[in-house]
């Protein structure tokens, strides 16, 4: 596969050029694709680089090659389109090549894509209260573990805050998934009502941190493991151990430029397996 403009500068602060998002996403491929595998992608590509905006594309383009693997799916109002599926070193490589900084994934993966294999809680925080967020993250995991019997997952958002998976067999629709998601958000703002809201509008949450449960929808996207964000120094989204939620964390400690010290370390995420809610 041929690369074009990998002297262009994406992250003009940083310095960080498109060739450098290659390598990225090739060192991390092994580790990004299962959790990414199956699953419609949204790109976000930035082909002018983080400064100059960038744009969110559903649809593949028609000069994409006939081996990228793509999926028509429907869309909420029943219209169609070609989504691409990306499960292989290769495929992630090309869309880095077209300057998609920030691939975003479906719940649900073939070949179900009407029930979700994740559920997927955002906890998005009110500024930059990133300690709120750690200890919402742990009683989030407690409610989980002790009243649901639900292994839980944590990774860092590489924005502002961290999502919370659980993994799931597709037994469930996407409405049944996200009534039990907002069920469970409700124990936490019932316990901690200071701290947690599930009222989506800004204006509404005052100072509280928002348990972002409308994720878990069909069509809806979070950020795939190990994706770059379009932020000041290439912050990515990170799969966490629960031991590592230490003050010593802010959402954005792994970048493009740190990560091989990262890898150095085995996945956290490694082995996920489907649960029954």
């Amino acid at each position: 596969m041929e690369f074009t403009n990998e002297d262009k500068i994406l992250f003009p602060k940083d310095k960080i050029t498109k060739g450098d998002l290659i390598s990225y996403y090739g060192t991390v491929a092994s580790r990004m694709i299962p959790h990414i595998k199956d699953r419609p992608i949204s790109m976000k590509r930035y082909p002018d680089g983080i400064k100059k905006g960038g744009f969110v594309q559903k649809q593949v383009s028609d000069y994409f090659p006939d081996w990228i693997k793509a999926k028509a799916v429907k869309r909420k109002d029943q219209s169609s389109i070609k989504m691409v599926i990306c499960n292989d070193k290769k495929s992630l490589l090309y869309l880095a090549n077209q300057a998609c900084i920030t691939p975003h994934i479906w719940q649900s993966q073939l070949p179900n894509l009407k029930n979700p294999t994740r559920m997927v809680f955002d906890l998005d925080p009110p500024g930059a209260n990133f300690s709120l967020v750690i200890g919402v993250a742990k009683h989030l995991r407690e409610v989980l573990s002790h009243d649901f019997k639900l292994k839980s997952y944590v990774m860092t958002t590489g924005s502002k805050g961290l999502h919370v998976v659980v993994p799931l067999k597709p037994t469930h629709t996407f409405e049944e998934v996200r009534a039990f998601a907002k069920e469970v958000g409700q124990i936490l703002v019932d316990e901690e009502p200071a701290n947690c809201t599930l009222n989506p509008r800004k204006s509404g949450r005052q100072k509280k941190l928002f348990i972002d449960y409308l994720r878990n929808g069909y069509a809806q996207t979070a950020v795939a493991p190990y994706a770059v964000r379009a932020l000041d120094g290439a912050p990515v989204a990170m799969p966490l151990s629960w031991n590592e939620l230490t003050a010593r964390l802010s959402p954005q400690s792994f970048t493009l430029k740190t990560i091989k010290r990262r890898l150095a370390k085995a996945d956290p995420w490694k082995g996920m397996r489907g649960q029954s809610i």
